[in-house]
């Protein structure tokens, strides 16, 4: 019985910061907003910044640094993209790019929903010895 209680404390748990990051997320996408987006599983803030995108559009562009290489840097890819796919729901389209010249790791994943595009990446910069974990999501016009 204790461990079914302990189980279903870690699914809301799980839940409750899924539901966090969501709210986060769609914060962010609003014209003019200065929220924070934090890892789904910890309170780690990530580093945003608004940039341009084709068609004159905006986004924003968070990310986290990690160790170099190192084994939470690809756990936070996954939790990440499993949190942004969760917040945008099943009529989601996810496709990982492999034409990319690198010299280091990268993979990315592009998301479509709904005319718009969202990505979860992970890049290696071996001469800043990191490894970042970003997400690009579109600011609503």
């Amino acid at each position: 019985m204790r461990a079914l209680v302990l189980a279903m404390l870690a699914v809301t748990a799980s839940t409750a910061a899924a539901d966090d990051f969501c709210v986060q997320m769609a914060a962010l996408m609003q014209p003019g907003s200065e929220g924070a987006l934090h890892l789904p599983a910890t309170s780690r803030p990530a580093e945003c910044r608004v940039s341009l995108s084709l068609g004159r559009g905006q986004q924003q562009n968070c990310h986290w640094a990690f160790d170099y290489r190192s084994v939470a840097a690809r756990d936070a890819l996954a939790d990440v993209l499993d949190a942004v796919t969760t917040c945008l729901g099943p009529d989601i389209t996810v496709t990982t790019d492999q034409n990319v010249n690198h010299p280091d790791a990268y993979d990315l994943r592009l998301i479509d929903h709904a005319d718009q595009q969202y990505a979860v990446s992970l890049k290696d910069k071996g001469a800043l010895g990191q490894t970042l974990v970003f997400v690009r999501l579109p600011i609503e016009p």
